[in-house]
């Protein structure tokens, strides 16, 4: 189902499907990555020693877990992905 406001111009519906699609790929990564490191967060320390995971690294993921940087991470991906096309594109 296309949106009827683009009729006119097949290419610009795909392009905005595709835009979409894109946006909500990436609200699901953030919202995967915020919910692993508050699971994180609740591992006792025998099982992270288990699998191995570092106490420094444990660290830094786990000051990760708050809502501000799930805000920073959703707020980030427009500003990557036109910086990545402007490199592809030689501007």
């Amino acid at each position: 189902m296309h949106l009827t406001l683009f009729s006119h111009s097949p290419n610009l519906v795909n392009e905005v499907d595709m835009i979409i699609i894109a946006l909500f790929q990436h609200i699901s990564s953030c919202l995967q990555r915020y919910t692993t490191r508050k699971k994180l967060s609740a591992l006792s320390h025998h099982l992270r020693k288990d699998l191995g995971i570092m106490q420094d690294s444990f660290e830094a993921e786990v000051s990760k877990g708050n809502v501000f940087t799930l805000i920073k991470e959703l707020i980030a991906a427009p500003h990557l992905a036109a910086a990545k096309k402007n490199r592809t594109e030689g501007k």
